[in-house]
């Protein structure tokens, strides 16, 4: 048998066993949709967020098309009944106009309704628009309270934010030691932007010896994770 036989041979046997799994998939979905509607309606708001998720595409998409009106209203919903989840997801929504009018100033009350039931990711989203000026008035003092928040419940994002506050002694006295502890904390954590973030303390030995070799790895790192910036980072260190 020739090569190009075996490759034709294999080709359709691997279809053939995949194709069951991929409308296995495709129906799991659908009893996904149809289970967690029934829990959402009944007052399950942990069901509504699933729901927000799937039309979000983030947990396998299958036969489930994306629809950010959907997930929007469901995150709605889930945050009516005090979901801390949901309201992030929400605010998130109106803060980058998806399913939804682009809103800061909603965006910052889910925010703040999340961040109050003491929902980490809530907190350094709430931070960061303090930090922006994003439906509030501009505030490094108060990014740096509620980045600090999120960052010790454990979010990776509100750590490399903290990180970067240290950073640029923004609502903190400069300290390059504690933005590369945090910088690591957000990265190890799987935040890349703070791979990155720590790549560079490293490329220039601020706040820990200079090491091309760590920076290299913490952008490929970045880089392999989708961050172009890294990736030109990456580029321009090898050259």
């Amino acid at each position: 048998m020739s090569d190009y036989i075996r490759g034709l041979t294999f080709i359709f046997v691997l279809a053939f066993f995949l194709a069951p799994a991929a409308h296995a998939s495709s129906q799991d979905n659908k009893q996904n949709i149809t289970n967690y509607s029934l829990l959402c309606d009944a007052g399950d708001t942990q069901a509504c967020v699933k729901l927000a998720t799937l039309y979000l595409g983030r947990e396998g998409r299958g036969s489930v098309e994306i629809d950010e009106t959907k997930a929007a209203e469901f995150y709605d919903r889930a945050c009516a009944g005090d979901n801390a989840e949901g309201c992030t997801g929400l605010g998130k929504m109106y803060s980058e106009g998806r399913g939804v009018q682009a809103n800061d100033q909603k965006a910052v009350s889910f925010f703040k309704k999340s961040c109050d039931q003491g929902y980490p990711k809530g907190c350094s989203s709430l931070g960061y628009m303090h930090f922006k000026g994003r439906g509030v008035e501009e505030d490094a003092l108060l990014a740096f309270v509620f980045v600090g928040q999120g960052c010790k419940g454990g979010d990776a994002y509100g750590c490399t934010n903290l990180g970067m506050l240290y950073d640029k002694g923004l609502g903190v006295v400069e300290n390059q030691a504690r933005a590369v502890a945090h910088y690591k904390k957000g990265c190890d954590g799987g935040d890349i932007s703070g791979c990155t973030r720590l790549g560079l303390m490293y490329q220039n030995g601020r706040g820990v010896a200079q090491d091309k070799v760590k920076a290299a790895i913490l952008f490929t790192k970045s880089c392999d994770g989708g961050q172009a910036d890294a990736c030109m980072k990456l580029d321009t260190l090898k050259n």
